[in-house]
């Protein structure tokens, strides 16, 4: 399934299970034939903190012929640091727009091989129980980074709160609105802070996993989410990511396969309380968005 620029937003409402469905039909039906005996690839998969999915993905591999040792890191700048100098094959803990970060500071190549979720975020409010209850003048506290910030901005596009100047690229600012008919407030915070200050504004726009951790508030109070097969979602997609030069390893793509799976997408399912989705995008389609963020992020540092 590709992104699509017209994808509905998902409002309050909208059956969650239609999400998983959705999931499960990037996935095949059975696995591809058993490896032959002997014929096993070992791999080095640099990721964060170890948990059952991952022991899930390491079976649903083997049946592949690929035997995964994994290489945890508490600290997310070295997973791509550990990659690009040959000390892991591959590492999945990353989204796009984090890694065209890595590769223009630190002049590298890293490339993805496949897609494997994306979390979900969404508009919470301790004040109002819908989109259009929001009411003129109201203050809606949103992140301070360009990344996340542009990602908010779009999902309150979809909501129909704001509109955004055509060709705004990936990257939108708040100068980039064109239509807020609430004349609404914006106020910039650092992400990891929204959650702080739920009952202090009119409305947050945060990660549906953040707020479910912190507050236990669970996705379906949102007042909207996004829609992970949106185009503006791209650059959150994380991804299984590999040096240049194994850009085209079929072993490395058919490990990334490994998250499509049944199996693996009920296990993540389960752990992210349907708060992260797999999602299966093409390999040109990712690789373009990485090369246009990689531009963009040159271009910020002129």
């Amino acid at each position: 399934m590709k992104f699509s620029s017209a994808s509905p937003l998902i409002r309050r409402g909208t059956p969650l299970a239609l999400l998983a469905a959705g999931a499960l039909l990037f996935t095949g039906c059975a696995p591809t034939s058993q490896a032959a005996e002997g014929d096993i690839h070992n791999v080095t998969v640099g990721t964060g903190e170890l948990s059952p999915v991952n022991d899930v993905i390491s079976e649903v591999a083997k049946e592949h012929g690929i035997n995964v040792e994994w290489q945890s890191f508490s600290d997310w700048t070295l997973p791509n640091q550990a990659l690009a100098h040959g000390e892991s094959d591959v590492n999945a803990f990353q989204h796009l727009a984090f890694l065209s970060a890595y590769n223009v500071a630190e002049n590298q190549d890293l490339t993805p091989v496949g897609s494997t979720q994306i979390t979900t975020w969404g508009i919470f409010s301790d004040k109002y129980d819908s989109v259009d209850a929001i009411p003129d003048g109201a203050t809606i506290a949103i992140p301070n980074d360009p990344s996340n910030s542009a990602r908010t901005l779009f999902l309150l596009q979809q909501a129909g709160l704001i509109t955004l100047a055509k060709d705004v690229g990936i990257y939108p600012t708040v100068d980039d609105i064109t239509q807020n008919s609430k004349n609404l407030k914006f106020s910039p915070i650092v992400a990891q802070q929204l959650v702080n200050v739920y009952k202090d504004v009119d409305a947050i726009v945060v990660g549906t996993a953040t707020i479910d951790q912190a507050l236990s508030i669970t996705k379906d109070k949102a007042l909207a989410i996004d829609d992970p097969n949106a185009k503006s979602s791209l650059p959150y997609v994380n991804v299984v990511a590999v040096r240049g030069e194994d850009a085209d390893s079929e072993v490395y793509r058919e490990l990334a396969k490994s998250w499509k799976d049944p199996r693996v997408l009920e296990a993540i399912k389960e752990e992210s309380k349907d708060n992260s989705i797999v999602v299966d995008i093409p390999v040109e389609q990712l690789r373009e968005t990485l090369t246009e963020l990689e531009d963009l992020a040159r271009g910020l540092e002129k």
